[in-house]
Order: structure tokens, then C-alpha cells, then sequence
């Protein structure tokens, strides 16, 4: 089995909330020209924190990337 077909097989196992999670960080992989930083800083690394558990704790409150203005 490829690495693709592993992916495919989570996919079709993760429910619609959770893929429309995954869906800005897909995009983020497969767009060439996005650039994800990976050196962050300890202060960085603390909100990203932050925002993970809050986003766990209540998932509809988030705005997706796409109706950000």
C-alpha cells in the first residue's frame, strides 16, 4: 500500500468536523508556494498551543481560513 492510499483510508475514517480542520493544512501541503514555519519560538509554540486546546474545547467557534476577511 503507498503512503496515498494509507491517506486516503484515515480520511475516509475522520468525520466531516475534523476534515474541515484538516482541510486549510492539506491545502497548506499541497500549495507550492506556502511556506509553513517550522522554527518557531517558545512564545510562539505556547499560543499555538493555546489556540489547539481551544479550538478542542469548542471546534464551531473557529472561523475557517477561507471566510476570513
Amino acid at each position: 500500500m503507498t503512503i496515498r492510499q494509507e491517506l486516503h483510508n484515515y480520511i475516509d475514517d475522520i468525520s466531516e468536523n475534523k476534515l474541515f480542520a484538516l482541510k486549510p493544512l492539506l491545502f497548506a501541503l499541497a500549495d507550492e508556494s506556502i511556506v509553513i514555519e517550522n522554527n518557531l519560538t517558545v512564545d510562539e509554540r505556547i499560543l499555538v498551543a493555546q489556540g489547539i486546546t481551544e479550538y478542542e474545547k469548542n471546534p464551531s467557534s473557529f472561523i475557517s481560513l477561507e471566510n476570513l476577511n
